[in-house]
């Protein structure tokens, strides 16, 4: 039965993009487990999965093999692995195994023929349209709809970043019947570098399948794809080592990425999902992904029979760390390639490296592995991501390391250093990131414009001082409020988290977590304002109630960077909590130059492409009108300079926070 794509009322009830291994192993365990019954199917692919295009291999104890359901999937299997020239070793309990990939797609169609299935030879167009319950999926000459879509399109990764490696590993292999019986089935030849680097880390990888017919096949890990014609001769050269003539079977070719860069991720919902090297499933040190992909199945299988959203496991941040140094050694140092694996595999048993490979050994079995490997070249490694790492966080860094800096300073009585230098970080980026509204403004292109521009900023900034005047508990409140939506608005943006409630709740804990950890003297700061009764609500505020206070907004800042995942979160609460040892105004001028400052001029910087010289000198002229005001209302007031700072201050922000709530709207990091 074909279902009538065109027909939005009867959509798909399984849309598979793409029928590579991730997604094949995924219909065998759905139909295995009775979930294909009665189930309509859409298969779009444009290749006839008819060839044996490529081979996946792993290694597993026989148990894993059972557990994975792939058993009848696996056509060869080893007991022994060899490092070409320096060790042969049995890996017991683990074996190598082999899956071809015809097997997988002849198996995969011969159940899809007895279920409700439609193929789509075709491309996948577009992004989808997510609608209320189903997705509309636009193909190249057609369009569909489905409410589960499972996409094994190839991975886009994001550029990498100065600690990141983007490499390939790219091979070229030749099926071949020898003319006598001469290879020992029993051992798999994993890595041979007995053969020419080429200023890149290749080797040979040899699969017996019998004594007379094997897969000999060249790979590269480096920045340029291997081609057919660099690998002939080396091929050549080295199964003519063998002594004996030979014909040609099968010729396999691919390229897997080996990328430690972020995969660019785009949310289609929870029944939109990732499969395969686009769900992150390939060990980026080593290009395997068969044994995650049969795991992956399993796990979506699962929440399909139990009607729930499926739970990844996250990756080892460990792990993450050594693939990064590895990669980057490959990349920027490939010579040292065939160095480290041969002594690897010379001074760690051979199954002792795969479990490490396979992310399965403990932090102290990994100290003894590295401890055999070059030292130096690793340690220069590490501490050159580690100190990348920490550029990452450049504008967390810096007021994280400025608050220690200050509070060592306090301690021997030179705290006016710290002023002075927040002072003119406050005359420079403080002011000066609000002093270029006017370019996040519709195109200036004339003075009347700009006079306009400046006319409606200073109405908004004087209807707010009216505020102060008649209403000071109201103008606080919403002080309070939209410094709070801008400061989450701007920090969420820089951590390229969403926008919404979390945000205005980050910008909130963290502004109460500067407040109300300096309360004795917010109360004095808040009898310098005019006409506040407020201040006497929060001055029978008991210590406990204070301390009960406090202790909420750290947890929710906690909570928040849990729900988020973002070290950024802890990271700024880290330092929030130890300026609360500094007096109130350094601690809110840290986090106001020292991070949000800093944000909005690398987002200006970015959203108008625009060098920060050149930025600089465009905010001159109203930075310099913005410090004349607040100087001139400060020199007015001799007693309560700090409240008539924080009013004048206040009245400047507002316009600011609409401008870059604007901007910020457009604004893609």
């Amino acid at each position: 039965m074909k279902i009538s794509a065109k027909n939005p009322a009867l959509p798909f009830d399984f849309i598979f993009i793409g029928l590579g291994a991730a997604n094949c192993l995924l219909l065998l365990r759905l139909h295995d487990n009775g979930l294909l019954t009665g189930k309509t199917i859409a298969i779009v692919e444009p290749d006839s999965k008819s060839a044996n295009d490529r081979t996946f291999c792993f290694w597993a104890t026989e148990d894993d093999v059972t557990n994975l359901h792939v058993k009848p999937l696996v056509s060869n299997s080893w007991d022994f692995v060899e490092i070409g020239g320096i060790a042969k070793q049995q890996i017991n309990p683990l074996r190598y195994f082999h899956v071809k990939g015809i097997d997988i797609y002849n198996q995969t169609k011969s159940i899809l023929s007895v279920n409700n299935v439609t193929f789509f030879n075709t491309l996948f167009k577009e992004n989808p349209e997510v609608k209320s319950t189903y997705y509309e999926v636009r193909l190249a000459n057609e369009t569909l709809y489905g409410y589960k879509v499972f996409d094994s399109r190839p991975p886009i990764f994001l550029p990498p970043k100065k600690n990141q490696s983007h490499l390939y590993q790219s091979f070229y292999g030749l099926k071949i019947k020898l003319a006598t019986k001469t290879f020992d089935t029993s051992v798999m030849v994993m890595m041979d570098f007995n053969v020419p680097q080429n200023n890149f880390t290749q080797f040979v990888y040899v699969l017996p399948f019998s004594e007379d017919t094997a897969l000999i096949e060249l790979t590269r890990f480096g920045t340029e794809k291997l081609t057919q014609q660099e690998a002939t001769p080396i091929l050549n050269e080295y199964i003519d080592r063998l002594g004996v003539s030979f014909d040609i079977l099968e010729e396999e070719r691919g390229v897997i990425p080996m990328s430690s860069s972020a995969l660019k991720s785009e949310d289609f919902g929870t029944n939109w999902i990732n499969m395969g090297a686009r769900a992150n499933m390939i060990k980026c040190s080593t290009g395997y992904a068969f044994h995650a992909m049969a795991e992956d199945a399993i796990t979506q299988m699962e929440a399909i029979k139990n009607n729930v959203f499926p739970k990844r496991k996250m990756k080892g941040q460990r792990f993450a760390f050594y693939d990064r140094l590895l990669l980057k050694i490959l990349d920027e140092s490939p010579e040292y390639g065939k160095v480290i694996f041969e002594t690897l595999f010379k001074k760690v048993p051979i199954v002792k490296v795969l479990r490490f490979l396979g992310e399965k050994t403990s932090l102290s079995e990994e100290i003894i592995i590295f401890s055999k490997l070059p030292k130096r070249i690793f340690i220069t490694s590490a501490a050159k991501d580690i100190l990348q790492q920490f550029y990452t966080l450049p504008v967390l860094a810096l007021p994280f390391l400025f608050t220690i800096i200050t509070l060592f300073l306090t301690l021997v009585n030179l705290q006016y250093i710290s002023w002075g230098i927040l002072g003119l970080g406050f005359l420079s980026v403080g002011l000066s990131h609000g002093a270029l509204d006017h370019l996040t403004a519709k195109p200036i292109i004339n003075k009347k414009q700009l006079l306009g521009f400046i006319i409606r900023y200073l109405f908004k900034a004087i209807v707010l001082g009216l505020v102060w005047l008649f209403y000071p508990d109201l103008a606080l409140l919403l002080f309070i409020a939209y410094s709070a939506w801008h400061f989450g608005q701007a920090d969420f943006k820089e951590w390229q988290l969403k926008q919404g409630w979390q945000s205005l709740c980050w910008g909130t804990i963290a502004l109460m977590i500067i407040l109300f950890s300096h309360f004795e003297e917010l109360n004095l700061i808040l009898l310098q304002i005019p006409n506040l009764e407020f201040v006497n609500t929060l001055k029978n505020l008991s210590d406990n109630i204070i301390w009960a206070l406090n202790i909420l907004f750290i947890v929710g800042g906690i909570l928040l960077a849990v729900i988020n995942k973002s070290k950024h979160i802890l990271f700024t609460l880290t330092y929030l909590l130890l300026c609360s040892m500094l007096p109130l105004l350094l601690s809110f001028g840290i986090y106001f130059v020292g991070q949000h400052s800093l944000h909005g001029w690398r987002h200006l910087s970015l959203g108008l492409n625009e060098s920060s010289s050149r930025l600089w000198l465009k905010s001159l002229p109203f930075s310099i009108g913005g410090a004349l005001v607040i100087l001139y209302f400060l020199l007015l007031s001799s007693s309560n300079y700090v409240g008539i700072f924080f009013i004048i201050l206040s009245c400047l922000s507002i316009p600011h926070v609409f401008s870059m709530h604007h901007f910020y709207s457009k604004l893609k990091l």
